[in-house]
């Protein structure tokens, strides 16, 4: 045991000259490190020329812009070796681009700085102010990113330029104003950076910044920039966030002659009228287009726009199909192909001014029209099921066609309450700045009764009904279109019914009752074998000719004139006994009454004097009729 304790100190004894031998390593290894390190900074820390000239060689041969410092430098090595330059600027060649920083805080790569070379790892402006002129050509040649640029691809040129180191930039609460043919953008409180370390390896840009009461967040990413920028495809990624829109690209692009962008596109929107709206973009968009939704296969140029393999949710519908958007000279040509299972095209006329005012007459408010003259649309869309405001459609084949101002809206064909429907609507502006409207529409084999109920919720009528309009006007308001309103229809109604008149009870029972056949005829319904008349609309007056109707017990002969600005009807009608087959009979009696007054609720008479001359009993209360003076005599 002692031997064991008195060998300790032996043994520590040993060590020690090592300990201090390593001890006195490290000293003299850090004083020479201290020393080559001080050798190394001392032309920058000594020479304050040397170290602006040294990070504007830097900074002009990896960007092409010339750098002024206004304010001091100084250069640190703790905690790590960074500079910073108060009041510097930066410009391009040609004035497209200025910058003027409050200050730059730039990190130094320590390897090199050992060997004596300053290499900027990264930088930092604090508060520039950035101005930006689209219409100057950017850059020179002397940049690293213009020179990969203008290399041949697959070249040692190519190599060699991909090769060129670059860095890291951020942008802290800075702001740029931005000027392009004759406009102009303000961009505030810009948070930025880009990662891009050589030319030819992937970069990555954040960024954030406030505009129009928004504040969108992006983010850029490409694999090959190099190969960007020669025209070459490479992999790229874009990400924008912000209140008004959201999308996200994942595809190949490429710059050069022909840019242009191949991908997957999805995107949404709480608004896009709006959306498009900050971006001072005004889209002849045929609805609100609210909640949008968007997934497409995306294929993006300089001059056009196409999605494909489209899926688009807007409006509380849904859509498949293509979309394109291409440019002549100024203006934008957009064509669009979509089908859909269900359709409601209520959000689309949402924007169509009411037809009538608070006092239930025909609207007074002058239009406003929107300027179509600067766009084409050609706007194709099928639906199994389309409802139109309270109709409802099947296998619609609908069409929007926009062209030099002259808005078309057709409906090809489609099915509709057993029967098939078609139309087509024109709106353009004239010369003095009314609306010019005209429109045909063909009814064939249609459910009147169902079409009644769905159109105006009266149940009134029912049958096959076979219909076809034609109407013109023009007007600054709508009001004024009714007072203008020409146009002709013919009207064909079969095997149908009109409830609220019984017009066989009232003829059978005339002879019996003919006072009681005032109430008989306004009771139950009239079976109509046939029906049809032709309305003749001269500048908001309706001429109703023509006018006739059969079923059983009863012929009927109508006409008159409905009063379309006033909203007024005046009509008289003849009603005749007939056979089981609707003929009418020699000797058969007739009842004659008017329809008259307001067509949302008219005002049916019968001929009262009739009546009361067939009525024994009542034929005393009718006017005496005095003959003539001297008729007696001749006689």
């Amino acid at each position: 045991m002692r031997e064991i304790e008195g060998s300790k100190p032996s043994s520590l004894g040993r060590r020690l000259p090592f300990a201090r031998l390593s001890r006195r390593w490290l000293i003299v290894m850090g004083a020479v490190v201290a020393v080559a390190l001080g050798a190394a900074l001392a032309p920058w820390t000594f020479s304050t020329s040397a170290l602006l000239e040294e990070i504007s060689g830097q900074l002009n041969s990896s960007s092409g812009l010339f750098i002024a410092a206004k304010g001091r430098s100084t250069f640190s090595v703790l905690p790590r070796p960074h500079i910073t330059i108060d009041s510097i600027a930066f410009a391009d060649p040609t004035a497209a681009l200025t910058i003027e920083a409050e200050r730059l805080h730039g990190n130094v790569l320590l390897l090199p700085l050992l060997a004596g070379r300053l290499e900027i790892a990264d930088i930092e402006l604090v508060r520039p102010a950035i101005e930006i002129d689209l219409d100057r050509k950017p850059m020179s040649a002397a940049g690293a990113a213009v020179r990969a640029a203008a290399a041949r691809p697959s070249t040692a040129a190519a190599e060699k330029a991909d090769r060129a180191r670059l860095g890291g930039v951020a942008i802290v609460s800075g702001a740029a104003h931005v000027k392009y043919a004759g406009g102009e953008e303000t961009l505030r409180d810009i948070e930025a950076s880009l990662d891009w370390r050589t030319v030819g390896s992937p970069a990555t840009l954040d960024l954030a910044f406030s505009w129009r009461g928004e504040r969108p967040r992006g983010t850029l990413w490409v694999l090959k920039p190099g190969a960007l920028l020669r025209g070459e495809q490479t992999a790229v990624t874009v990400r924008l966030d912000s209140d008004s829109l959201r999308a996200e690209a994942e595809g190949f692009g490429q710059l050069g002659p022909k840019p242009r962008y191949m991908g997957r596109l999805t995107a949404s929107s709480p608004s896009l009228r709006h959306a498009l709206a900050l971006a001072n973009v005004s889209a002849p968009l045929p609805g609100p287009f609210e909640n949008v939704q968007l997934s497409a296969k995306a294929s993006v140029g300089l001059r056009d726009f196409q999605l494909t393999d489209l899926k688009l949710s807007a409006d509380d519908n849904e859509f498949e199909g293509s979309f394109g958007l291409r440019h002549e000279g100024d203006k934008p040509i957009v064509h669009a192909t979509l089908a859909s299972n269900y359709v409601s095209l209520k959000p689309m006329v949402a924007d169509l001014p009411s037809l009538s005012g608070a006092d239930g007459q025909w609207s007074r408010d002058a239009f406003v029209l929107p300027d179509i003259q600067n766009a084409d649309v050609d706007l194709r869309l099928s639906a199994t099921r389309a409802r139109v405001l309270r109709l409802n459609l099947e296998d619609a084949a609908l069409s929007l066609l926009l062209r030099g101002g002259r808005l078309e809206l057709a409906l090809a064909e489609a099915a509709a309450y057993k029967g098939t429907v078609k139309g087509r609507a024109i709106f353009a502006a004239n010369a003095a700045g009314a609306l010019e409207f005209h429109a045909n529409a063909q009814l064939t084999g249609v459910d009147a009764g169902a079409l009644a109920w769905d159109a105006a919720a009266r149940p009134d009528l029912g049958g096959a009904l076979d219909a076809n309009f034609t109407l013109d006007a023009t007007g600054d308001s709508v009001a004024q279109l009714m007072r203008d309103l020409d146009g002709r229809a013919t009207l064909t109604l079969s095997e149908g019914e009109v409830d609220g008149i019984d017009l066989e009870r009232a003829l059978r029972r005339i002879d019996k009752r003919p006072l009681s056949s005032a109430m008989d005829i306004r009771s139950g319904h009239s079976l109509v074998d046939r029906a049809s008349a032709t309305i003749k609309i001269v500048k908001g007056t309706a001429n109703i000719e023509d006018g006739q109707a059969h079923g059983p017990g009863f012929a009927l002969a109508f006409a008159g004139q409905a009063r379309i600005p006033e909203r007024s009807l005046a009509m008289k009608a003849q009603a005749n006994e007939a056979d089981a087959a609707g003929k009418p009979r020699e000797k058969g009696v007739q009842i004659g009454f008017d329809l008259s007054g307001a067509w949302d609720d008219p005002v049916f008479a019968p001929d009262a004097a009739a009546l009361i001359k067939r009525s024994g009993a009542a034929a005393p209360l009718l006017p005496r009729v005095e003959p003539e003076p001297g008729a007696a005599k001749e006689r």
